[in-house]
């Protein structure tokens, strides 16, 4: 007689296809690491970064795909991102980083491929000059800090130009708002996130880079299409 195949238990083994995350299972994961404030000591190379490691491993995904010649960073309170993005720049060998951050924003770690600006993003002024320093190169962008609905859209009108098709606009912050936390935070960046979709047609967001379930960006991975 013939050996029969063992009977696998359902749910046992190496599963063959993904099985989708219930919503409110992310959403609760998500708000129970927002609260029990791990990001607040997570680093990188040894230095602060106040971001959660699945969006920081989405982040060099996205610099690794795309191969930008610069990512540019806008209005952030994490002092160690643009150093994390940096340190990605190098590790593929192309691309810069220009951070234009708030005067009262800790400085960040110096790197070779990282340029810091200060003042105000939405000063015609300051976004003249970054996209002078630009030029006709390819970016990624990343819109940051917690800013409410209307700065956020404004932000993406004055960078997203630098931003070609197949490359990023990432809104950070989305998660505001009782997205799942902070409720009382008001209109934020999820809210500037649909006003943004909804006005420009050639930008999708991409789930993808939320598929471990836990991002403070959910939405807000905003991919060109076109």
């Amino acid at each position: 007689r013939g050996e029969q195949e063992p009977v696998v238990p359902d749910g046992d083994g190496r599963p063959e296809r993904p099985v989708p995350l219930p919503d409110d299972l992310r959403w609760a994961y998500t708000d129970a690491v927002w609260r029990n404030l791990p990001w607040r000591r997570t680093t990188w190379l040894g230095q602060p970064v106040r971001t959660a490691p699945t969006d920081l491993h989405a982040y060099q995904e996205i610099i690794s795909r795309v191969r930008p010649d610069w990512v540019v960073e806008i209005g952030t309170s994490d002092e160690g991102r643009a150093t994390f993005l940096a340190t990605m720049c190098e590790l593929v060998g192309h691309g810069q980083v220009v951070s234009v951050r708030d005067p009262d924003a800790p400085d960040p770690v110096p790197h070779p491929r990282l340029h810091v600006y200060t003042g105000d993003p939405l000063d015609p002024a300051m976004s003249e000059k970054v996209h002078g320093l630009v030029g006709g190169g390819n970016a990624v962008v990343f819109l940051g800090g917690c800013a409410g609905r209307a700065p956020t859209a404004a932000q993406f009108e004055a960078y997203a130009d630098l931003v070609g098709a197949g490359s990023y606009v990432v809104v950070t912050d989305t998660v505001v708002n009782g997205r799942p936390v902070w409720p009382s935070f008001g209109p934020g960046p999820g809210e500037g996130v649909k006003q943004i979709l909804g006005r420009h047609g050639e930008f999708v967001a991409d789930p993808e880079m939320e598929k471990y379930g836990l991002s403070f960006n959910p939405g807000g991975f905003l991919r060109r299409i076109r």
